[in-house]
């Protein structure tokens, strides 16, 4: 079976002036976001040229990051990808405002633009700022997609390709319809790869409609992250070699030719684990949904984590008997309460 790596080998002779930007050719520009570029990038080089500078550990921010090396790898001596000129990267950890926001550019000609918005990465700040979607509209790096996206149209002229996975997708939507009328024209297509939705109390209709006939999502058939909080936009089903959870890795999706190998819908574990989030998530107040994530971050928090790296697993045992008396400590009522909305998914998963 094939994936993106495979799909470079196969078509990475094939400049684009030749074979134009296609969906898996999207996935890959995506999935570059996840790369740590500032040792190498000033201004603008080519991919070619800057994978060699950055060869030292640690060059990748996320759960995929081993595969993230092989991509690097095959991009650099690729015809296609590696005369690509990479340009304003951009990478925000703010503790304070609880944001997790990183960008690129990649330049597909003179006219011809790909922007590209990184996906959550393992620092804890990062999560936070996920699961705060689901009440706060909009989360901070939303807003900053929206800066990054007006900034990029206004320094570079042609056409715009946006995309992104899993957060990145989120941001690369949001981006598109905040943008103003004139930049939005210029965009030619939005990818986005199983992305979290955006939360009930914003409006999304209103967001989806901006977007309209120019949005690409595609979601693998054990899709879990992509069909959080509300997605009502047409989506293409994704053949992934994985399972569950597991499906959200884009390494695990496969490749027939040139695009993704279709699948006639989402597995039905799939779409009943959705009907059950979204049952719980509906009898919430937005007062408990805030306290529910913040409760748990304060417990993760106690860890002194500040990433979900090497570091925090190695250290389970002792940040699990932190865990444990971060809970105990914990106000009586809001500890009966958390724990109670917890059970009550956990009741909804297993009737699912």
């Amino acid at each position: 079976m094939s994936n993106m790596l495979d799909y470079i080998r196969w078509r990475g002779d094939l400049p684009f002036a030749m074979v134009p930007l296609g969906e898996v050719d999207g996935l890959i520009l995506a999935q570059l976001s996840m790369i740590r570029w500032e040792e190498g990038l000033e201004g603008s080089a080519t991919l070619r040229f800057l994978v060699p500078l950055i060869r030292e550990e640690p060059v990748a921010v996320g759960f995929t990051a081993d595969n993230d090396k092989k991509l690097l790898t095959a991009v650099e001596t690729s015809e296609r990808f590696g005369s690509l000129r990479i340009s304003d990267y951009v990478h925000q950890l703010d503790e304070r405002s609880e944001m997790q926001f990183g960008a690129i550019t990649l330049h597909l000609a003179e006219d011809a633009h790909y922007i590209a918005f990184r996906g959550t990465d393992n620092s804890v700040v990062g999560w936070k700022e996920d699961f705060n979607m689901a009440f706060s509209e909009p989360v901070p790096a939303q807003g900053a997609a929206v800066d990054y996206l007006e900034r990029i149209a206004e320094k570079y002229k042609g056409r715009l390709w946006v995309g992104g996975h899993s957060k990145g997708g989120n941001l690369a939507m949001y981006a598109a319809s905040g943008v103003s009328d004139s930049v939005r024209e210029r965009i030619a297509q939005i990818y986005n790869f199983d992305r979290p939705g955006f939360s009930d109390r914003m409006e999304a209709s209103v967001l989806y409609g901006r977007i309209e006939g120019k949005l690409h999502s595609y979601l693998p058939q054990g899709s879990v992250v992509g069909l959080l909080l509300a997605h009502p936009e047409a989506y293409t089903v994704v053949k992934s070699n994985s399972i569950g959870v597991l499906q959200h890795d884009p390494y695990s999706w496969q490749v027939e030719g040139p695009g993704f190998l279709r699948m006639p819908g989402l597995n039905a574990d799939s779409t009943r684990l959705d009907t059950a989030f979204r049952q719980w998530l509906s009898e919430m107040s937005d007062e408990d949904r805030t306290d529910l994530v913040d409760t748990l971050f304060e417990i993760i928090n106690a860890t002194e984590a500040k990433t979900f790296g090497r570091e925090f697993w190695i250290g389970l045992s002792q940040n699990m008997l932190t865990v444990g008396k971060t809970i105990r400590d914990l106000e009586p009522e809001k500890r009966n309460r958390v724990l109670k909305m917890i059970a009550e998914l956990g009741a909804l998963a297993r009737r699912a």
